[in-house]
């Protein structure tokens, strides 16, 4: 009896080993991880999640591109800490002010990488503000990607997308600017900011840019099925 207990032992400690193993196996393939933190004092309320690169082709690139994330949220945060301190101390501070910072990752791979991370802070009125940046990242290659990288100029991609978003636009137009589908059309689509999933491209706008703040971000999904004779990249 005490030797089947003892081998029942022996194979929940192996399976446990296993699972370790293979947790620590996978960790270390990730090319990017989702770290958070949440900070608040009496005046500011903090939620931060962002990526951070890590296992890539480049060490320099990948430094890089985690100091400059990092920079950018840094500075969001201590420009809202400044605002509600110097709030407080003028005796206008009715409410914490807030700082939302998420991720969204698109597509991950060892090779290519898409996300999105949207910034939201709150300084007290009807609503907060939020506005985000779109990051392609070629990791085999340490480059930023943009429009023209990835679809073929002998493909008409940029009418594509445009047909596909402006028809979408006519058919909520009660949700859009009277002047947004001429805003699209007029628009240089390759600066427009990205991300890419396996199924399809998204293209963003900003708040106000296109529709009013109820609206909520303009984000527009074009699937890769109208797109893939253009695709310069493999994405799957």
């Amino acid at each position: 009896m005490e030797n089947k207990f003892d081998s029942r032992l022996i194979v929940l400690a192996l399976l446990f080993l296993l699972a370790i193993t293979t947790y620590l196996l996978k960790m270390k393939a990730e090319v990017v991880e989702l770290v958070e933190t949440n900070t608040e004092t009496e005046s500011v309320k903090v939620h931060i999640q962002i990526p951070k690169f890590r296992n890539t082709y480049n060490l320099n690139f990948e430094n890089i591109l985690n100091s400059k994330i990092q920079e950018k949220v840094r500075n969001i945060v201590e420009e809202i800490k400044e605002a509600a301190h110097q709030a407080a101390k003028d005796g206008i501070l009715q409410t914490k002010y807030e700082v939302y910072i998420s991720t969204e990752v698109k597509f991950k791979s060892k090779d290519f990488v898409s996300l999105v991370i949207y910034y939201y802070t709150f300084t007290g009125g009807a609503h907060g503000i939020t506005t985000f940046d779109t990051y392609n990242i070629d990791l085999k290659n340490s480059n930023f990607l943009t429009l023209e990288d990835i679809f073929s100029d002998t493909c008409n991609y940029e009418k594509t997308i445009k047909d596909f978003i402006t028809k979408l636009v006519i058919s909520r137009k009660e949700e859009f600017f009277p002047e947004s589908v001429e805003y699209i059309n007029e628009d240089d689509i390759t600066k427009r900011p990205f991300t890419v999933t396996k199924e399809s491209l998204q293209i963003y706008y900003e708040d106000y840019e296109i529709a009013p703040h109820s609206t909520g971000l303009p984000v527009f999904e074009i699937p890769l099925s109208l797109l893939k004779p253009c695709l310069r990249i493999k994405i799957n």
